[in-house]
């Protein structure tokens, strides 16, 4: 009898527990939500140009999803080609360059500040693709003309808030990967691209305020332990895209998407000069 009281008192105990537990960890899954819906709304106060490829529409898209499923109306996504300024704020993105031609893309980025400079841009930023760097590729030029591109638009815009994007990683090759590489008689780059988009993101993240910089590298390396997937060659740690973030190696998953996306609201909301001056455009 002793006994069967005895368990029925650990058995309500252990439910009291199993209950507090899931109410903390709602009550800080709710928190964490309340925040990124109070960042998501900031970010619709201001004016936003963002250029890139394909992984920036995985982005794009990660971003409509978190709008849709908080509810929130305020923000509206446009193309470049399909605005016309029918509303006071806006965040606006384009295709940007060629995949393969770096500099096309930073061309383009310049090109199209120049654009909206006349409807009071706060905020702009580019994504150069894993395409763009690997292992042949001069990532000191490269750096040299984002750098000297960036310097024109900062003296000709000195209010308007530029970001800076690390490059991003593509994944360590499965073995199906690697099966269908063989098939296609592709070989298997990954570790040598990726040892030169780590050197390009090492030179961004020395030039520049780490507050204006999106290490989308980072994020995208970083498991929730907060280990990230990495491989050592010639003494260095090489990181890499996490497979389970991406569809192909390479473009991000839905998973993938929300987490950069979720992160890069966050970072656009931690922006504190958003205000603007009658001389800003000249």
């Amino acid at each position: 009898m002793k006994r069967k009281y005895f368990l029925s008192i650990l058995i309500v105990l252990l439910i009291i527990i199993l209950a507090d537990l899931y109410l903390i960890k709602n009550n800080k899954a709710s928190k964490m939500d309340e925040n990124l819906l109070h960042k998501m709304k900031t970010i619709s106060n201001v004016n936003i140009f963002f250029g890139h490829r394909s992984v920036g529409d995985n982005i794009i898209q990660g971003i409509n999803e978190l709008y849709s499923q908080n509810g929130i109306n305020k923000l509206t996504i446009y193309r470049l080609e399909n605005f016309n300024r029918s509303s006071d704020k806006y965040f606006v993105h384009s295709y940007i360059g060629s995949n393969g031609d770096p500099k096309s893309k930073i061309d383009d980025f310049s090109k199209y500040i120049n654009q909206l400079a006349s409807q009071n841009l706060d905020i702009a930023f580019m994504k150069l693709c894993f395409a763009d760097i690997k292992s042949n590729t001069d990532v000191n030029d490269i750096f040299k003309y984002y750098v000297s591109t960036i310097d024109t638009l900062k003296s000709k815009y000195p209010n308007l808030i530029i970001l800076h994007f690390t490059v991003p990683l593509t994944s360590k090759r499965t073995f199906l990967m690697s099966i269908k590489d063989l098939i296609k008689g592709r070989s298997d780059n990954s570790l040598l691209d990726n040892v030169m988009r780590n050197k390009y993101n090492q030179l961004i993240l020395s030039k520049y305020s780490s507050d204006k910089i999106f290490d989308i590298a980072k994020i995208e390396s970083t498991y929730e332990t907060g280990e990230r997937e990495k491989e050592i060659y010639n003494g260095d740690p090489i990181y890499f895209l996490i497979n389970d973030y991406s569809i192909d190696g390479g473009h991000l998953n839905e998973k993938g998407q929300s987490l950069i996306a979720s992160k890069l609201i966050s970072f656009i909301s931690n922006q504190e000069n958003y205000k603007r001056y009658s001389s800003y455009y000249r």
